[in-house]
């Protein structure tokens, strides 16, 4: 047994569906099919959210979400649409009809989840027309979490049960489910966090005891840095599962940070194939010694924060700081990138995350004097050498440069 998982942009339209479709009649083994909302219905569906919480006017966006859907529905279907599409908007329509309550993060999932349930109704429509049998199974009642909205943690025992009693493959050889969304114990819609439909396909994977995860993308592999940003990235043929985990951790956006971990108890392999030329061998990320893989590995993220911290008293930055410092972090989700410390301040790049980074300042500026450069960019090197510093380190605008034995971080000034 397989589980393929198929991301935005190996769904973004009809020709790309088509293509997603050849690579899974190519497969003759049992099949878990995962897919994420089709291009960038998720960053729709975001603004859609925060305008109707805000109480701001969204018909623009949504009108272009919908038609965005039907050119993809016209494309697949032509004539012949059937009619178990022509309601797929309802509950959409139905959520935004109605008041918000005071918890963004709760219906941010209500709202946003709703890309996932489009592209699998989508699909498992295409699929039927073509008499292929791909039965659709809703996530929501497989991969069980605690009501952390945004980023809910996965009840493992109740979603391995869950997974076993849905995912027989007795009358099935081929299933369709969604990335990224699941579902509490009291059965209201969660998410992952951000991009998290490789995690529910390592999730499903590990469940089920799959042979290998196979993650379908629009880039050859995993690649040394994104080829948006450098144009001559190469492709990491193999990485170690602690690599990969490295990395994830350090922001590379191939595979989701929390992907590894269920993969790796299990020994599943994850291999990254480019769904544009699936016939060439893309990266695999396994049980496997790249100790001696020297090739610089390059990591951007942007819409940082360098934020510096020192008590308001003449004193040392105390233990006591500090806990207080990364309770507060993890109280409101804040990931840090880098830290710092002197006698006199501690310094951390964190994410500036929209809706967070505000309160966060003004809970820092109760208890200490707080100095901040919003939007920078912190670049990682694994592997880091001369060269490669070099590379980054070409002008004067760096604010902090760190290395240990492996890794060089340097944050400065965002560019584009």
């Amino acid at each position: 047994m397989l589980v393929y998982k198929f991301g935005g942009a190996s769904l973004k339209d009809a020709g790309s569906i088509k293509e997603m479709v050849k690579i899974v009649k190519q497969c003759d083994d049992n099949l878990i099919i995962v897919v994420s909302a089709m291009g960038k219905t998720t960053n729709r569906l975001e603004n859609i959210a925060r305008l109707w919480f805000d109480g701001k006017d969204f018909e623009d966006q949504l009108q272009e979400l919908i038609d965005y859907h039907q050119k993809i529905i016209s494309d697949l279907f032509e004539q012949h649409v059937p009619n178990n599409l022509n309601s797929i908007y309802e509950d959409l329509w139905q959520k935004l009809r109605e008041t918000p309550s005071l918890d963004y993060n709760y219906e941010y999932d209500q709202i946003v989840s709703i890309g996932e349930l489009l592209s699998t109704k989508i699909i498992a429509s295409y699929f039927n027309i073509l008499n292929t049998k791909a039965h659709y199974i809703d996530v929501r009642s497989v991969i069980k979490t605690d009501r952390n909205f945004k980023q809910a943690g996965v009840i493992w025992n109740l979603t391995k049960r869950f997974a076993l009693e849905r995912f027989t493959f007795e009358n099935y050889k081929i299933y369709l489910t969604q990335g990224f969304i699941a579902g509490s114990t009291n059965n209201q819609t969660t998410t992952l966090g951000r991009e998290g439909s490789d995690y529910s396909a390592a999730l499903l994977a590990s469940a089920c005891n799959a042979q290998k995860l196979v993650v379908w993308k629009d880039v050859p592999g995993i690649m040394n840095a994104d080829p948006a940003w450098m144009n001559d990235a190469q492709k990491i043929d193999a990485l170690s599962y602690q690599e990969a985990i490295e990395l994830t951790y350090y922001g590379a956006k191939v595979i989701h940070p929390k992907t590894i971990k269920p993969l790796q108890q299990n020994k599943i392999p994850l291999y990254v194939n480019s769904f544009l030329e699936p016939e060439v061998a893309g990266s695999v990320i396994g049980d496997i010694d790249d100790t001696q893989n020297t090739l610089p590995v390059y990591i951007r993220k942007q819409q940082q924060a360098l934020i510096s911290i020192r008590p308001k008293t003449p004193e040392f930055v105390a233990e006591t700081d500090i806990s207080h410092i990364f309770k507060l972090m993890a109280n409101m989700h804040i990931s840090v990138q880098l830290a710092q410390m002197s006698a006199a301040s501690f310094t951390v790049c964190i994410d500036q995350i929209e809706n967070m980074f505000d309160p966060f300042i003004a809970e820092l500026q109760s208890d200490y004097h707080v100095r901040f450069n919003a939007k920078v960019e912190i670049i990682t090197i694994r592997n880091y050498n001369d060269e490669s510093l070099r590379r980054i380190l070409n002008d004067n605008d760096v604010l902090i440069e760190q290395k240990t034995r492996k890794t060089a971080q340097i944050v400065r000034f965002m560019k584009n």
